[in-house]
């Protein structure tokens, strides 16, 4: 939709799809339905099926990424699904790209990007579906609150305390989600909630 300067409503028309059941899947409320990708790459026939599903390679069938502005006064929301990429690769580095640009929010504090929550192992704070917005910071601020960390593993969202060599992981729901500690050592960075969208 960003490199094509459409729409949700325009991109839906594109590839025959309501555009509510558009903003559903883009809000995470919904799984993609079948036939949903094949949608896009009829209506998109120079994008390759294998990053549209799995995030790998080019966008591009024939590797060429058309250079992109930003546009001015955007911050990036992260993809779904995200590579093994330092976050900051996606919201100031050569991965921007592949990320949806949205106009900035300005009742929130200054933030760097935001992406949705995919599960709810942090209800009932934060649900399955909302939009957290968040800032890097250099260190943590205050243990046993909660923090985003770009870890080798992937991006952990969990309150976080310290532990001798390792950070301790916890969720809110610690019954169906235990804790677990990661090694400080494959921890790249910190980042602060600063703003949450929610449906309602």
């Amino acid at each position: 939709m960003h490199r094509e300067g459409l729409s949700q409503l325009e991109f839906a028309n594109k590839i025959g799809r309501a555009q509510s059941n558009v903003s559903q899947i883009m809000r995470g409320e919904r799984h993609i339905p079948r036939g949903f990708a094949s949608d896009i790459i009829k209506a998109f026939p120079g994008i390759r099926k294998d990053w549209l599903l799995l995030g790998e390679g080019s966008m591009f069938v024939d590797g060429e990424e058309p250079d992109a502005e930003i546009p001015k006064g955007t911050r990036p929301r992260l993809p779904r699904t995200l590579t093994d990429s330092h976050l900051s690769e996606y919201f100031e580095g050569e991965k921007r790209s592949l990320c949806q640009e949205e106009p900035i929010i300005k009742q929130f504090p200054d933030y760097d990007f935001s992406l949705f929550l995919k599960t709810d192992r942090m209800a009932p704070n934060y649900r399955m579906g909302d939009e957290l917005f968040f800032k890097r910071i250099i260190s943590i601020k205050e243990w046993g609150n909660c923090y985003l960390l770009d870890t080798k593993e992937g991006p952990k969202f969990k309150k976080v305390f310290e532990e001798e060599d390792t950070y301790k992981c916890v969720s809110y729901n610690r019954e169906e989600y235990p804790d677990f500690t990661i090694p400080k050592d494959i921890v790249y960075g910190f980042y602060e909630c600063v703003g949450i969208l929610r449906i309602l």
